[in-house]
């Protein structure tokens, strides 16, 4: 993986700058594997245009109303092209579908559980519903980058126990990495790596939504929780982040972002859904 590596030796150039090498070898060991979704060149990936299901899989519902089809990304091809990428799957397709209308599903109850759906293995095209939302097709290239943890993370606040000073300049180095990875505004879609988050780490929510407990967590945050609680929350990874999109009709909050993250143990069905928004729409 030449590409991951070439990252590599930029972020250890960037880190070298205003870090001892005790504390560049630990944020190093922290960047993950992800593909950028956007922009001219790389592997396309499809969002929106015409939908996917499974053969006979009727038409995914919630509420009453179908899902919208937001898009497919076959992982075969991308494997195929840009090599593995650890955290990915190497082979099949996904289809993806979420509730976005009015009153759309957060994720923090699991009687929303039926407000998204991914569908994985052999996919057709199929019409969808009269009154199904319609996202217009739109071509991403799939690019390989290093992602970087956002400093709320749990892991940056543990470095910063241990190297006291380093938060407040990592803080500053996250968002030059991420302007040179998403340049000119462009949406932050991705997939695989750790999520550009917008309020707090993803992992906790999925964990509590999904077994029924509510996602609020203590005052003092994070560090509260039980060892082995955070250990289970950091198994869930993120799959597919989709920003708010102009072109797709995507509007999730300013900013707003939505993340499909999946559980180590658990097959792409079982994927979880959070959104998180500054600014609810």
């Amino acid at each position: 993986m030449d590409h991951f590596d070439a990252q590599r030796q930029r972020l250890r150039s960037l880190f070298g700058v205003f870090f001892a090498p005790e504390v560049i070898g630990a944020l190093l060991s922290l960047a993950r594997p992800a593909l950028r979704l956007g922009g001219e060149g790389g592997v396309p990936v499809r969002f929106g245009g015409t939908p996917l299901l499974p053969p006979g899989e009727p038409w995914p519902m919630w509420d009453g109303r179908p899902l919208a089809f937001l898009g497919a990304v076959d992982f075969a091809k991308l494997a195929a092209a840009l090599g593995p990428v650890p955290g990915l799957p190497g082979g099949g397709s996904a289809a993806f579908y979420y509730a976005n209308g009015a009153a759309r599903p957060w994720g923090d109850d699991p009687s929303q559980r039926d407000g998204w759906r991914v569908f994985a293995g052999d996919l057709s095209e199929v019409e969808a519903p009269p009154d199904a939302v319609a996202c217009p097709q739109c071509l991403v290239g799939a690019a390989p980058f290093l992602s970087l943890p956002s400093p709320q993370e749990l892991a940056v606040q543990r470095l910063e126990q241990d190297y006291p000073g380093t938060l407040a300049v990592y803080e500053q180095l996250h968002v030059s990495w991420a302007q040179h990875a998403w340049p000119d505004d462009t949406p932050v879609h991705q997939l695989g790596g750790w999520p550009a988050l917008v309020r707090r780490p993803v992992g906790t929510d999925c964990l509590y939504a999904s077994s029924g407990r509510p996602v609020d967590l203590p005052a003092g945050g994070l560090g509260e929780l039980p060892e082995e609680e955070l250990a289970e929350a950091e198994r869930w990874r993120l799959l597919l982040q989709l920003d708010s999109d102009a072109r797709l009709g995507w509007h999730w909050g300013d900013p707003g972002r939505v993340y499909f993250c999946t559980h180590q143990d658990q097959p792409l069905e079982r994927t979880w859904l959070t959104v998180q928004s500054l600014q609810p729409t």
